[in-house]
């Protein structure tokens, strides 16, 4: 003989609660979202939201590829290159699945997701034994626009990221009530 509901406190009629929603895959993210108020503001729509988006970035390197300089543009092509070349970056641990739709959404159009492996770096920009399994953009679009011109991220911070930002969130502002989410 069971227990009756009534002493469990139980509601034999109401809806069973939805699980909760699996976290997405961690993804490695280098080039332009390395600037991390241009991370806030992909994930959020605040570019001063660095603090709370610098809580889902720990530092990592990703060996065989490399960040090339596309012409007349400000961010890189991430490609495959050879096995002595790495790039830094962040494995970004996202909370929900609409954090990752923002990002796919602002890396999409001429890149293609592929699982990689990404090696942490501790504090001291060493890499460390752990790796983690991720997904990363890499370039897809067409190779004639990729240069043999490493990209560097200290430029486009210095020259480009104030601009880019102010374009974004204008755009934003013109388009409130839209929402890639």
């Amino acid at each position: 003989m069971g227990i009756p509901h009534s002493s469990l406190n139980i509601d034999p009629l109401a809806p069973t609660p939805a699980p909760p929603e699996p976290k997405p895959k961690p993804v490695f993210v280098c080039g332009t979202l390395c600037a991390l108020p241009l991370l806030a503001w992909v994930l959020t729509k605040d570019s001063s939201n660095v603090g709370s988006v610098s809580n889902l970035a720990r530092p990592a390197r990703l060996h065989g590829y490399a960040p090339f300089t596309l012409l007349h543009c400000h961010y890189p092509a991430v490609i495959k290159h050879n096995s002595g070349t790495c790039v830094d970056g962040y494995l970004l641990t996202l909370e929900t699945a609409a954090q990752r739709k923002k990002l796919d959404h602002f890396l999409g159009g001429t890149s293609t997701v592929r699982p990689v492996t990404v090696m942490l770096i501790d504090g001291n920009g060493m890499a460390t034994e752990e790796t983690v399994e991720a997904d990363l953009h890499v370039w897809s679009g067409d190779k004639q626009y990729v240069t043999k011109k490493p990209w560097d991220l200290q430029k486009f911070i210095d020259k480009s990221l104030d601009y880019w930002l102010n374009i974004f969130e204008r755009a934003d502002s013109s388009n409130e009530g839209e929402d890639v989410a």
